[in-house]
């Protein structure tokens, strides 16, 4: 995955350390984060929120990983180690997703991958008739309301789509039908692996990474509080508020790309990560009362759900599997 590498990482516009032992191919949102420090100055968290990281190529990675791990999946004894790349594709794939999800909504681009990820990966809930009449579970009905809250675009308006095809069109067959369409850009869903055979061994590494997940509990809260003082002292006239403000979405946004690694990971059960993992839980959930952005607590609650889902491929018996009950905000 050198390529994500190239197209993710940030531009150290601030003067930021270069921590290039914190960076791992197998990991995205590290990759982004890997140039603020674990004590971040202004400089770092300005030049961090200043950077833009390619929200389009996310999007792409994030469909094309969860197909090709689909794919794994059903290759069955077609693949060496399926199991094992099919979990680490789907973790890489969700990394991608929260990445996309979380960072805000900055410009057109941001938002048509968004979009174009959230009608990718369903449910949404919009493709019923008018004269239908709902009938979902509940547990159902708040995935689709919590994946809409967490993939919303904010009040930017989107210009109107794509023009419908006049009497004298052709090419009616790839005629586009919204302006950034996941579905043609990449490869057909179904099928046998289409990558994962010269990289077998690189993607069977992925779990022996594990993260240090109650160090990266305390970067949240440290991150959490920085943004919360940063905020406050914005609000004071001056030359320097328009950067301290900006400063203060920057350990917003790393806050919760870390919350998302916390998240997502599969941990055993009884072991120090189901700590670390109920130690966010209550975290994100104190911020139900605050100020921070809807579509960033919305996505951390999806990415539990996802993280659930993948810690029961990877093994239902040994691996945590709840997820949290959370304040009904979205």
């Amino acid at each position: 995955m050198s390529k994500n590498k190239q197209d993710l990482s940030v531009q150290n516009e601030g003067n930021a350390p270069d921590r290039a032992e914190i960076r791992t191919d197998l990991d995205p949102i590290a990759v982004v984060m890997e140039r603020v420090s674990d004590d971040p100055s202004v400089a770092e968290l300005l030049s961090f929120r200043n950077a833009k990281p390619d929200l389009k190529f996310a999007a792409r990675q994030a469909k094309r990983l969860a197909d090709e791990a689909m794919r794994v999946r059903f290759a069955g004894g077609n693949v060496d180690d399926a199991p094992g790349i099919a979990v680490s594709l789907t973790l890489a794939g969700h990394c991608f997703t929260a990445l996309t999800a979380i960072w805000p909504s900055d410009t057109l681009n941001d938002i048509e991958a968004k979009l174009a990820l959230a009608e990718a990966t369903g449910p949404y809930g919009d493709a019923q008739d008018g004269d239908y009449v709902p009938a979902l579970e509940p547990e159902t009905a708040t995935r689709i309301r919590i994946k809409r809250a967490a993939f919303n675009v904010g009040e930017l308006m989107m210009p109107p789509p794509p023009a419908v095809p006049a009497a004298q069109d052709r090419g009616l067959a790839d005629w586009p039908l919204r302006h950034y369409d996941l579905s043609t850009v990449l490869p057909p869903a179904g099928g046998p692996p289409v990558f994962i055979d010269a990289q077998v061994q690189h993607w069977l590494q992925l779990l022996s990474h594990v993260p240090d997940l109650g160090r990266l509990v305390e970067r949240v809260e440290l991150l959490i509080k920085t943004a919360d003082r940063l905020f406050l002292l914005a609000q004071t006239p001056g030359e320097t508020a328009m950067d301290l403000r900006k400063a203060a979405e920057g350990a917003q946004i790393l806050a919760y790309l870390t919350a998302a690694q916390i998240a997502l990971w599969p941990v055993v059960k009884g072991s120090d990560g189901v700590k670390a993992k109920r130690r966010l839980a209550k975290l994100i959930d104190d911020r139900a009362c605050r100020s921070d952005p809807l579509h960033m607590q919305a996505a951390i609650r999806m990415l539990f759900v996802d993280g659930s889902w993948l810690a029961k491929l990877v093994d239902s018996n040994r691996m945590a599997i709840g997820t949290p009950t959370w304040i009904e905000i979205v």
